[in-house]
């Protein structure tokens, strides 16, 4: 599977869309607009009951352009938006639809065209014949604000130091590192491109085949070094490719679709190379580290349902994938010192096969009118098949290490559940399950756990203008012996412990007049982690939320909120096998609250206006003898938007956008601390945020 986190599997097919540049798309709405298919049509069609029915036929659409202005930079501000620098940019959107008595049609949509955040999606076809579609979409993304470093070639994968540069074994020792600061920024900015193609024959079958390519380039941080280490900004520079292909068929009673996607995830750095900043012998110069290896995915599936009776349906799904990932391995180091000590293996030759079975799938079954019962099941497999080889270890590129092998992991895993839902009322509705995961590890702390999970939920409609629910959960999971770790005998990882864990919801929906609804609702989770000596002992979280809507007439509608988090944990520690554990607590508040309205002014004017506060503060306290309390991490924003929308006739109008955003923070580990802050740690000096912006975008309507 593709190292990318990001890339997360297929897409749904019938989403994919089409797209190209605005050069070829500004001809397309000019003769548009100016056709006399398009000029005879109703600026606003009537909307018939047959939602298939075509509406009209032609063009229709309308393209918005102007001005976006930023009143200072801010890279938090323009996180995927496109807008972190002080200025003026154009606005350009739009859309354009075409529909004919043949079934013929043609959507095109278009956002932010002149921003690194630009969107263009359009598909096109005839209405249960075929559909092809294609679109480009820019993400940009920072990681870090006012980051600064000493390196030279940031973006390359060979990072130097200045001629002038004074080595030391420690950052306030380094007399040319102020002078040698530079920016470093921390982006990254992601290219998608898709296209795909839909086929429909004989009214029953369906033909899918989609295409995706994303790329994604910037810097990122890495840490790396040798007793000091460093942070440095490593290159990214991922292709990722996706295709996916599908034949469904669809009866009256059943369904089934078989499908095939294939993935390739390729890096054009292997690794990253830098000079060592700090003092050191001749052998230790210069450092590297392996970036993330190229890798290919492959996956056959199939899908299907079938209704047996009107009461009775069952539906399941069966896949089969592998992973493989054959790249070169680097040296143990670049320490000359161990040049003649020999890898295993010239490559991983990682090969990982991937298995998930829903035997039973969803077994749905309505006994009667008041009761129906519900079955799922589900199979997965993570088979590693990497081979076992044994590694010697270059610690901190100096000695070596103890011969160990690699630890290819593997996992079994089953789950079970089943549910009766039951109206004893017309008013009062009550449900009940149980479900079973049981999960088999090799190469892992433990080799078996078992949860089971129990629930119950309750429907109340006390009125047919309100509504009350409450469903209770309570789980427990048991896990087999665990293996010592290498840290400490005692300690358990939180995902692989024995726990309890209670949980409740509440929500209550309440409509007193038809213009006025309030819903509340609370949660609450506990958990427990009964065997855990060293590690994480409790956790508890909850929060309640509170909703307000209100229409004024039939033109305005008005709607506040305030939501209230708690989360709060405990855990335990140690320096050593031999030492005392000591304690650590941690506690997160997050208070959020808003309110807004919308309105038709008129039948051509509209306006909105939206206001959301959010605060947080966390605790960190640490029970030792000789540390002080961390100070509480504290943030504050606020972001308030309005806009203003008339027409001035059935071609023309204007829209108006102010969008006022603060940010302010409080980080200990970053309050204060610049590169050198600490001794054995070079880092980018990265600052909190705090900013103030104003955001203004003035645009023309044209309709056509």
């Amino acid at each position: 599977m593709a190292a990318e986190e990001e890339v997360s599997g297929k897409m749904n097919t019938f989403t994919r869309k089409f797209g190209f540049s605005i050069t070829t798309l500004l001809p397309v709405l000019l003769m548009s607009a100016t056709s006399p298919m398009a000029q005879a049509q109703e600026s606003d069609p009537k909307i018939y009951s047959c939602k298939q029915c075509v509406k009209y036929t032609g063009w229709r659409g309308y393209f918005d352009f102007g001005l976006d202005y930023v009143t200072d930079d801010s890279l938090r501000f323009g996180d995927y938006r496109g807008l972190e620098e002080e200025g003026f940019t154009a606005a350009l959107d739009g859309e354009a639809h075409y529909r004919d008595l043949e079934g013929k049609y043609f959507d095109l949509y278009m956002s932010n065209l002149a921003l690194e955040s630009r969107e263009i999606d359009m598909r096109g076809g005839k209405q249960g014949r075929y559909e092809i579609r294609a679109g480009w979409q820019g993400i940009p993304k920072y990681r870090g604000y006012g980051t600064q470093t000493p390196f030279l070639g940031v973006g390359g994968d060979n990072l130097t130091l200045p001629a002038d540069w004074v080595y030391a074994s420690t950052t306030d020792e380094m007399t040319a590192l102020q002078d040698s600061l530079v920016p470093a920024e921390l982006k990254l900015e992601r290219k998608i491109f898709d296209a795909g193609v839909t086929m429909m024959a004989g009214g029953n079958w369906t033909f899918n085949v989609d295409y995706q390519r994303q790329d994604k380039e910037g810097t990122r941080s890495m840490g790396g070094g040798l007793f000091n280490s460093s942070l440095l900004p490593a290159p990214v520079n991922f292709t990722t490719n996706i295709f996916d292909v599908s034949m469904g068929w669809a009866g009256r009673r059943g369904q089934v679709e078989v499908a095939y996607m294939a993935s390739s995830f390729e890096n054009k750095y292997a690794s990253l190379t830098w000079r060592n900043p700090f003092s050191s012998r001749s052998v230790n110069y210069y450092l590297q580290s392996a970036l993330e290896p190229d890798n290919n995915f492959y996956q056959l599936s199939i899908s299907g349902a079938f209704a047996f009776t009107p009461r009775i349906r069952l539906s399941g799904q069966a896949s089969t994938g592998r992973a493989t990932q054959n790249d070169a391995f680097l040296a143990y180091t670049l320490n000359p010192d161990y040049a003649d000590l020999a890898l295993p293996r010239t490559s991983l030759k990682g090969k990982l096969d991937t298995s998930s079975f829903n035997l039973t799938g969803k077994l749905f079954a309505k006994l009667n009118n008041r009761l129906s019962f519900t079955a799922r099941g589900k199979f997965d497999e993570r088979d590693n098949n990497t081979p076992i080889e044994i590694y010697t270890p270059i610690k901190l590129d100096i000695l070596p290490g103890n011969a160990r092998f690699n630890r290819p992991y593997s996992y079994e895993r089953e789950q079970y559940s089943a549910d009766l839902r039951f109206r004893a009322h017309q008013s009062i509705r009550l449900s009940a399950g149980a479900g079973q995961k049981n999960m088999d590890r090799t190469f892992q702390a433990i080799e078996r756990s078992e949860e089971t999970t129990y629930w119950g939920d309750i429907k109340i409609n006390p009125s047919y203008s309100s509504q009350f629910r409450l469903k209770m959960e309570s789980s427990s999971r048991d896990i087999s012996d665990y293996l010592q770790p290498f840290e400490n005998p005692l300690m358990r990882k939180f995902n692989q412990a024995d726990r309890d864990r209670e949980r409740i919801v509440a929500e209550f929906d309440f409509m007193p007049t038809e213009s006025l609804g309030i819903n509340v609702s609370y949660f609450k989770a506990e958990s427990e982690y009964t065997e855990s000596q060293i590690g994480l002992q409790d956790s508890i979280e909850d929060s309640y939320t509170v909703n307000l809507n209100y229409a004024v007439g039939k033109k305005f509608n008005l709607y506040a909120f305030v939501t209230r988090e708690d989360i709060n944990s405990e855990l335990l520690n140690a320096t050593s096998v031999s030492a005392p554990p000591w304690r650590a607590q941690t506690s997160d508040e997050i208070d959020t609250n808003g309110f807004g309205l919308s309105a038709h002014v008129s039948d051509k004017t509209s306006l909105g206006l939206d206001i959301v506060n959010s605060e947080s503060k966390g605790e960190i306290l640490v029970q030792t003898d000789d540390e002080d309390p961390f100070s509480p991490l504290r943030t504050k924003l606020t972001n308030a938007r309005l806009h203003f929308d008339h027409e001035i006739n059935e071609r023309w109008g204007y829209k108006l956008y102010a969008e006022y955003e603060t940010y302010k923070s409080k980080d200990w580990a970053l309050d204060g601390m610049g590169v050198d802050a600490i001794g054995s740690v070079l880092t980018f000096g990265e600052l909190p945020l705090n900013y103030s912006i104003w955001y203004f975008r003035v645009q023309a309507s044209y309709r056509f």
